[in-house]
Formats: structure tokens, sequence, C-alpha cells
């Protein structure tokens, strides 16, 4: 897929994001260790089935935006999507995929900002009602192991600027067997700049440090939490070598009336990369209701 890069100006941040398509608007949001041009195979279909595909880079993972993250906790990366939702489309709601990090983006902006979005999307993370008990299973624990790297100050740092090997083994892992191709140097671009590691970081530090915590959004936290009362889709890779599918078995419980939950066979976390075509059907047929 070729992508124009472009620069969506909100009242927030001015957001680089990569743009393809002419139509109704799909934004579509990375998580990590990701680029947004890892939507192109998925983007194909989107913009062949005559929509414009809008992937926007993540607050603090671009050169332009590097030093514009004093926050990294989950609530201001959905203020992030609510405003990039309303620049492009003023008067009325966007459809909205999340994978990863961007699964949270979708689910705290349907929480507290329903207006924003028409249809949502989430994929490779369940809802944040069902994250306890999947964290309190060992078993996922020692899967989530970078994660509590990631907590440790210094240490992180070293060992993701050394070299990028975790981030080669994290996608081997979570999606067995995928060849990622270009993406994988253009992931490395990203975290092989020291200053976009560090903001990579502060997202998973904000999920711990109170202190990374945007206190204007404070007010917001509780709600964003809950259940939204719009319905989502939520997607699964059978293969996913992060988050199995079985901890998705209870992710209706967390969701609207209305939601779905789909297991994609043949698919691991990088689904949009693994099944695009599957993973495209399935989000057309949910977005064009």
């Amino acid at each position: 897929m070729d992508f124009e890069e472009i620069v969506i100006r909100t009242d927030r941040l001015d957001f680089p994001a990569l743009v393809a398509g002419d139509g109704p608007v799909v934004v579509c949001w990375h998580g990590f260790p990701d680029h947004p041009a890892t939507f192109g195979p998925l983007a194909e279909h989107l913009v062949a089935a005559g929509r414009r595909v809008v992937a926007p880079f993540l607050r603090g993972h671009h050169p332009a935006t590097a030093e514009q993250m004093p926050y990294g906790d989950g609530l201001t990366l959905a203020a992030d999507g609510a405003a990039v939702a309303e620049a492009l489309s003023p008067d009325a709601p966007v459809d909205m995929i999340g994978h990863d990090i961007g699964a949270g983006i979708v689910g705290r902006l349907a929480a507290v900002w329903p207006e924003r979005l028409r249809r949502g999307v989430t994929m490779a993370v369940p809802p944040p009602r069902t994250l306890p008990a999947m964290l309190s299973d060992p078993a996922q624990q020692q899967r989530l192991f970078y994660m509590w790297l990631f907590q440790l100050p210094d240490i992180a740092e070293a060992v993701l600027e050394t070299d990028r090997r975790l981030v080669d083994y994290l996608w081997s892992t979570w999606s067995p067997g995928l060849d990622p191709g270009e993406h994988r140097e253009r992931v490395h671009a990203v975290y092989g700049d020291p200053r976009l590691l560090r903001n990579a970081l502060r997202i998973y530090r904000g999920n711990f440090d109170r202190a990374l915590h945007d206190p204007e959004l404070g007010p917001l936290a509780a709600r964003s939490e809950v259940p939204a009362d719009i319905p989502l889709l939520v997607l699964a890779g059978e293969d996913d070598g992060c988050i199995p599918p079985e901890y998705f078995a209870d992710a209706e419980a967390g969701l609207a009336p209305g939601s779905s939950v789909r297991i994609i066979p043949g698919a691991g976390h990088f689904m949009q990369l693994d099944q695009p075509a599957e993973v495209a059907r399935i989000v057309l047929d949910w977005i064009n209701t």
C-alpha cells in the first residue's frame, strides 16, 4: 500500500499520519512494538471497499512529536484519539480500529467520547473489565514479562537501546511464522530513536505510575475503564503468543449489548499482517452495518 504522510492538526497535538484512499474515514491506531504502516495490507482491502484509511502515529512515536509526551496514561492516548476523530470529521463520528495499545484507545474513547465513534474495532487486547483475571494467571504473567521489564528505569532503556533483538523476539513469539518483511526495518527505526523508545516506555510505566497520568483528565478515569454504552467488535488471533484467545472467552461481559467477539483462525497478534483479507472482511461487515 502506498501511503501519503500528512499532519492532522488538533487542539491537543499535530499528529503525523499515513493516509490512503478516498471515502468515509477509518482511523487505525497502532500499538507496540509497531508502526502505522503495518496496517498497509489491511488498508488495501479497506481502500478497495471505498474507504479512506488514516493511520496516525501514537503521540511521541514520530520525530515531530518526540518532545511532546509529558504523560503516558491510556486516557491521554484516548483523548488524542477523540481529538483526531473530531479534526477529521467535526460533524459526524468516525469508524475506528485499534490494535494492541490502539485497542485501549478505541475502548476508552468509546466509553468517554462515544459521540466521536461510529463503529469501533479492537484487536489483540480484551476489554478492560477482563484484564484483572488475565493478569492473575501466572502463565500470562510470564508472557507479559516485557511489561515488568519496562518498569525498571535505565535497565529497560539499556536492553532496548543496545539492539532490537527483544523487538524481534516479541514479533516472532506473538505472531509465530510471520515474516514482517519491510516492516521490520520500519519498526526498528522507531525504537532505534532513543527519544521515541523512551516515550513507548512511558506508556507502559503509565499503567502503574500515576505521576504519568494527566491530572486534567483525572475526573474521566473511572468512566474510561467501564464498558462503553456502544457496541464494539473485538478480534483475537487464534495463534496469538502474547494474549491467547482463551482470555477473550468472557470478553462480552465487559462489552455493551450488540458487541461481537471473533477469533481469527491462522492469525497471531499482528493479525492485520497474518490474515489481512479475513480481518478486512469481518471489519467491513461490522462497519458497514
